[in-house]
């Protein structure tokens, strides 16, 4: 069995990012150092934080709906999720290795649904809740799942169509009100919606239990797996999938422990601290650091079934006591729209109704660049906010920027203890690092972009149904097992790396290299420009040419305040001429996925659709 003490797991102490003066006081470089670290099984490392932090007894999953906020002990969630658990395994026959596809939104159900999977060593798929059905199909049909655990609602929704085409044998519904202890008046109050009458006993296909049946009904039993952590899968994550259908991550129970204690003494986590969860977690984002953090680290999730308004999510913070303080982890958009709430009300005013602002401790934004026209005025009314860097490949954290001592705004951060980081030749990894963060190396800065490669105990097994082989992200160089990341970038003299953009989004102009998030950060430098997403499209002079989407601030309106031919002359003043968009299009929002990533390629597509039927594009 692997040890964080073999080479693989072990950091260079001579890299830059520890010597260049950057590195936070007081933590550990290297992950065998961070204090309580012990790669084990999930559910044994469950235990071992009830235990060690004597926390049986304590309400450690708030799950608000509403103006109404359900509150459940550990001890209880251990119960329920021991009953979910011997269900599956004994009426069900589920065992090791066998996967539970899990169609919620953020819930108690859906913690309960996850414990009870790691308790018996079946393998939890998280399946994003607004898929469509060819979507769901898609993913069920990846992973051969047996059962599907999916809120009731969503059967309706188009569920019950595709469900017979795959090797799902077993169907558990649910619903909110499965585990709100509240009156019945009370509930019925909330509105929740069921569609538990249209969902019939039983089918020629699938047998139907109902989740709140199980849990009622089941007696808990124990029951022993062997499970070795490095090897066996935890959960089968749906990748982001930035071109073509999504692959899945097969993420080990080493891999989701070890990220934890990585991001511990980066952040300071604490028992006791409250972790807001309205990032969901069928991705890694939320399941690491909302979910698996309250129940490895001693942490309590308060839980929202979508990102809830500003007023909502500030007066449910006004009703809980934090002693220990709030962290915030969430995307860009959640922390601009906050800032935006407060900035509207009056921030004194604000500040007197609500407060957020005292007990708010640290927050973290992912899934894309964190823009320093959100990070400001938001570090003004609240607290540090610092960007974290990840792939689903990597459960997800690889780097965070330091929350205390010197940072860089507007770069990636620094790689977290047991992170290695290197740039590599984006066409020849081979050929080994053009910068691997040593100074005799050197080729630091933006003159030495290549692909960002990492290796730690937090990269994935690998993907489903892809064998060792052919694996083409995951390679072996000079001891260690490296993932590429597909992001191009660079890294600095002191070891900060900064993204220009993804390999695969990359835009050709006579020859030229394009990167769109460049271009979009530029962009905003516009006093009247709020958002921005740039693609390529096929041009028959230049190869490709660079579109924008945008939208406008508010009190701004396009064809009034500013036009199409107006912005574009602004940016052929203040860019390259092959950077500068040859098309503009204003838009009223721009699509982002549910972790808050702009979908550049559902703009782009719509485009290269029209050109397929030779029809004119806008801008």
């Amino acid at each position: 069995m692997p040890s964080l003490n073999d080479k693989e797991f072990l950091v260079d102490e001579n890299k830059i990012w520890f010597t260049g003066g950057y590195w936070p006081e007081g933590v550990p470089k290297q992950l065998k150092d961070v204090e309580g670290i012990e790669i084990t099984p999930l559910w044994d490392g469950f235990i071992k934080s009830a235990d060690e932090y004597g926390i049986w007894d304590e309400e450690i999953c708030w799950f608000v709906y509403g103006s109404y906020m359900e509150k459940v002990k550990l001890r209880t969630l251990f119960n329920y999720a021991k009953k979910f658990g011997t269900f599956l395994y004994d009426k069900l026959g589920i065992r090791k290795g066998d996967i539970v596809a899990i169609d919620l939104p953020n819930s108690i159900n859906f913690v309960v649904a996850y414990m009870g999977c790691i308790y018996i060593g079946a393998i939890a798929q998280g399946i994003n809740p607004t898929y469509k059905p060819l979507e769901l199909l898609h993913s069920l049909t990846m992973t051969n799942a047996k059962v599907l655990v999916l809120m009731d609602m969503l059967y309706i929704a188009g569920a019950n169509s595709i469900l017979p085409k795959t090797s799902v044998k077993f169907l558990i519904p649910s619903n909110f009100t499965d585990f709100l202890t509240a009156d019945e008046d009370t509930i019925q109050q909330l509105g929740i919606p069921s569609a538990k009458d249209k969902i019939p006993s039983e089918t020629d296909d699938y047998k139907i239990y109902w989740m709140k049946q199980i849990i009622e009904e089941t007696e808990p039993k124990e029951i022993t797996v062997e499970i070795d952590p490095w090897t066996d899968p935890a959960v089968y994550l749906m990748t982001g999938g930035t071109t073509g259908l999504p692959k899945v991550a097969m993420l080990s129970h080493a891999n989701l422990l070890s990220n934890l204690f990585m991001i511990k003494p980066w952040v300071n986590l604490e028992p006791g601290m409250v972790t807001i969860g309205s990032i969901p977690f069928f991705h890694s984002f939320g399941l690491t650091c909302v979910m698996s953090g309250a129940l490895t680290l001693g942490m309590k999730m308060l839980l929202f079934p979508k990102p809830p308004s500003d007023d909502v999510l500030s007066e449910t913070i006004n009703q809980i006591d934090t002693p220990k303080g709030i962290m915030y982890t969430g995307v860009e958009m959640l922390f601009k729209r906050l800032t935006d709430f407060v900035e509207e009300m009056g921030v004194d005013e604000y500040k007197k109704k609500y407060d957020f602002w005292k007990k708010l401790k640290y927050a973290t934004q992912g899934a894309g660049p964190l823009h320093d026209y959100v990070r400001i005025p938001f570090e003004k009314i609240f607290c540090p906010i610092r960007v974290g860097y990840g792939l689903t490949e990597t459960s997800p954290v690889l780097s965070i920027a330091p929350f205390w001592g010197p940072n860089k705004p507007g770069k990636l951060g620094l790689p977290i203890p047991g992170t290695d980081w290197a740039i590599f030749d984006q066409d020849n990894f081979e050929a080994g690092p053009i910068c691997d963060g040593t100074k005799e190396r050197g080729n630091f800065g933006v003159e030495h972009t290549g692909e960002i490669c990492v290796s730690g105990p937090q990269v994935m097994l690998g993907y489903l149904g892809v064998q060792k082989e052919q694996e083409d992200n995951l390679k072996e160089w000079n001891g260690k097992r490296w993932l590429l990341t597909g992001d191009i970038g660079f890294m600095d003299e002191h070891g900060f790396c900064e993204i220009r953009d993804r390999k695969k989004s990359l835009i050709k102009v006579s020859g030229h290299s394009v990167f769109p998030k460049e271009v979009e950060e530029l962009m905003g430098h516009h006093p009247m420009v709020d958002e921005s997403a740039v693609a390529g499209l096929p041009d028959v002079v230049t190869g490709e040419s660079v579109k924008a989407w945008v939208t406008l601030k508010k009190g701004f309106k396009d064809g009034k305040d500013i036009d199409a031919e107006t912005l574009k002359k602004w940016c052929q003043e203040n860019m390259a001429k092959w950077k500068s968009p040859k098309y503009i299009e204003f838009v009223r929002k721009l699509p982002v996925s549910m972790t808050g990533k702009v979908q550049r390629l559902a703009l782009q597509n719509k485009d290269l659709d029209k050109l397929d039927k030779g029809k004119s594009i806008k801008g």
